[in-house]
């Protein structure tokens, strides 16, 4: 609803003044320019899509797919790392909305943060459920926090320190860090997941591969030269990344939860009217 009521009434105006240079999504570029361009720059958006209140609409909207699913992280956690998850999603939901909204490399950097804290918090969660003692005590407020201090400042100094070529803290080496780590997490949380529940286990990690394959799919076709490359496209790929990373989020998470780290979003109410009994 909220989606269909900024595609409706996205009021035109001189909202945001400046825009930085196109990074990783084409929604609001010229699809002509893009034909014969040679360096990224201003001067491939439409004039008509920087002059909007939402500059990139779909973009944009595509980013409560990371409120919900935080928003019921939140609702379903029983522990502090679970909570800071969902505190995260939710986070990055903002700021990559901010960001996709007005184009302005403040927002982005906020984007690039919550994108960041969502995988150490990710992390830390999964962490909880294999190593003895990780989320007990003091421990349980200070892996949380370290993760949400260690992202802002990766994030922040993600362009000063390198090897050479290569950039330790680059967005692109955190998420493919963070995702492969994420993966391997959730390959050893099968060993406390019960025989009963591994069928379920099995469907959700198939769904998570999926929907983490069909996200880079996304995020790296809606690139200048991609397959996804089109602005004037029904479906934007960059649009598809935020909503297939945000389901892959969500089902590692229930992995996570039938690996008894965390309460299910699905079954935390069944659950603790069993525990009362």
């Amino acid at each position: 609803m909220v989606g269909l009521v900024i595609l409706r009434f996205n009021p035109a105006g001189d909202f945001w003044k400046s825009a930085e240079i196109p990074k990783a999504q084409l929604e609001a570029c010229d699809p002509r320019k893009l034909v014969s361009w040679a360096a990224p720059t201003t001067a491939l958006y439409r004039e008509e899509a920087l002059h909007r209140l939402v500059r990139e609409p779909q973009n944009t909207i595509s980013n409560l797919a990371y409120f919900f699913t935080g928003f019921a992280v939140l609702l379903a956690a029983a522990t502090v790392p679970g909570r800071a998850l969902g505190l995260a999603g939710i986070f990055l939901a903002l700021g990559s909305g901010l960001y996709h909204c007005s184009l302005l490399p403040e927002w982005r950097l906020i984007d690039i943060l919550g994108v960041y804290v969502v995988l150490g918090t990710l992390l830390v969660l999964g962490l909880g459920g294999i190593v003895r003692g990780w989320s007990s005590g003091w421990r349980a407020w200070a892996w949380p926090a370290a993760a949400w201090v260690a992202a802002a400042w990766m994030g922040i100094h993600r362009n000063d320190y390198r090897w050479g070529w290569f950039k330790p803290f680059d967005s692109t080496v955190v998420v493919a860090a963070g995702m492969a780590g994420g993966f391997v997490l959730v390959a050893l949380a099968w060993r406390k997941i019960a025989v009963q529940d591994r069928r379920r286990a099995a469907a959700l990690s198939a769904g998570m591969t999926g929907c983490f394959v069909v996200a880079i799919l996304g995020g790296q076709g809606d690139r200048a030269g991609g397959f996804w490359a089109n602005p004037n496209g029904l479906i934007q790929g960059h649009a598809v990344w935020h909503v297939a990373g945000a389901a892959a989020l969500l089902l590692a998470y229930e992995i996570f939860a039938l690996a008894d780290v965390e309460w299910s979003t699905c079954r935390r109410a069944a659950g603790r009217e069993e525990e009362a009994k």
